[in-house]
């Protein structure tokens, strides 16, 4: 199994740097898009939330192993939550590489977790990409109204049509660049969140 997925994420590999060579300055939906395109991302899971974490960790796998490998021909893969960048590398040059978030993606072991984990992760993506975005929607009404929802929707509700949202605006789902619905929706949802411990 893990042969076949070396063997993916190589093929992967090429298909980026590739594409970096093009475009040096890359958001992660548009690499999803390009491997999409060369039908490089095959469906590795029957359930629908399992596979698109699966094709993500592919994903991320080739990108730390690229950032690696880039470094024996003169280039640096910077990654970021949303942008990939591919830049002449430098000696004395300050790594932006986060060793853990780079150890969990090359060990293919972690490529098996539950729907509870996928969950979670999200959140944690998500919690971070706010706090680096700083986008902020503070009327509750509004905050139903990005989900989708009535306003008398319960937390369940909220939470179900948060990560509904969440992994339907996954890159691999989806081409747009659409990165301010995201914010909007997930905004929406920490707005609800602190709407409902207040009502207790």
């Amino acid at each position: 199994m893990e042969n076949s997925l070396e063997s993916i994420s190589f093929s992967l590999q090429q298909a980026i740097f590739d594409l970096l060579l093009q475009s040096p300055n890359c958001k992660l939906n548009h690499i999803f898009s390009h491997l999409k395109e060369r039908q490089l991302l095959i469906s590795l899971d029957k359930d629908s939330e399992q596979n698109l974490f699966k094709q993500n960790f592919l994903v991320m796998n080739a990108l730390f192993n690229l950032q690696t490998d880039a470094k024996t021909i003169g280039y640096t893969v910077v990654i970021d939550s949303i942008n990939i960048q591919l830049i002449r590398y430098q000696e004395n040059q300050l790594s932006n590489t986060n060793s853990k978030l780079a150890d969990y993606y090359l060990d293919f072991s972690n490529i098996v977790i539950s729907t509870e984990e996928i969950k979670s992760l999200l959140d944690s993506f998500w919690h971070y990409y706010t706090a680096h975005n700083h986008f902020e929607l503070h009327d509750v009404s509004g905050a139903f109204e990005v989900l989708g929802l009535p306003n008398n929707a319960n937390l369940k509700q909220v939470k179900r049509a948060w990560y509904k949202i969440a992994i339907a605006s996954h890159p691999d789902k989806t081409s747009s660049h659409n990165s301010d619905n995201y914010l909007a929706a997930n905004s929406a949802y920490q707005t609800l969140i602190k709407h409902f411990s207040r009502t207790k």
